[in-house]
């Protein structure tokens, strides 16, 4: 995670982005999974409050490398979560916008899938090398994250910004095995580990 903001850094970047759509399709995400889910990890989340938004789940812990989430309620872990040893299994894991920084990414892909029931992974869709000079991966798609995770996911969506050329791609994966197309389509039981 090579994303490093001030404090002041990490407001601008979150209030220039808090209406995106993606977000809001990640919201719409979370809450159709979560169920009754007792544990909520955010990844990378660079100081940004996502975690707000589940008040319905009781344990939250926001990792990063430089800046956790602090809030109300929330366990903010300051480390690299490749070399971080969790006292818990999470029933979702956000990795939002993160992918694209890591030396590693298929490393860290295989940590999320150990970590969490309930992946939900974003990644900048198909941006052009370069474009973003914290980005060491772009362009990024479905293909190259089938290699980072080792396997389809149960759930993909392009989310085309309205204001902008951004498009991200949002990926879900979990213990079902099952794929599908729309969240009231999704099997209501998961395997549980």
């Amino acid at each position: 995670m090579l994303r490093f903001f001030t404090s002041k850094k990490r407001d601008d970047y979150f209030e220039k982005r808090k209406n995106l759509l993606y977000y809001q399709a990640v919201r719409t995400l979370v809450t159709g999974l979560s169920g009754e889910a007792k544990s909520i990890i955010d990844i990378g989340s660079a100081g940004c409050p996502y975690l707000d938004w589940f008040p319905a789940i009781p344990h939250k812990t926001s990792i990063d490398i430089q800046e956790p989430y602090r809030g109300k309620k929330i366990k903010a872990i300051r480390g690299d979560f490749l070399s971080w040893k969790a006292n818990r299994h999470y029933d979702i894991a956000l990795c939002l916008q993160v992918l694209e920084h890591v030396d590693d990414p298929g490393a860290f892909a295989k940590k999320l899938l150990e970590t969490a029931d309930i992946v939900i992974a974003s990644v900048p869709y198909q941006w052009e090398a370069g474009r973003c000079k914290s980005h060491i991966h772009d362009p990024v798609d479905e293909n190259k994250m089938l290699l980072w995770f080792g396997r389809k996911p149960n759930f993909s969506y392009i989310c085309h910004e309205i204001k902008s050329c951004n498009p991200r791609l949002l990926q879900v994966y979990d213990q079902s095995g099952c794929c599908w197309n729309y969240l009231n389509k999704r099997p209501k039981k998961t395997k549980k580990r």
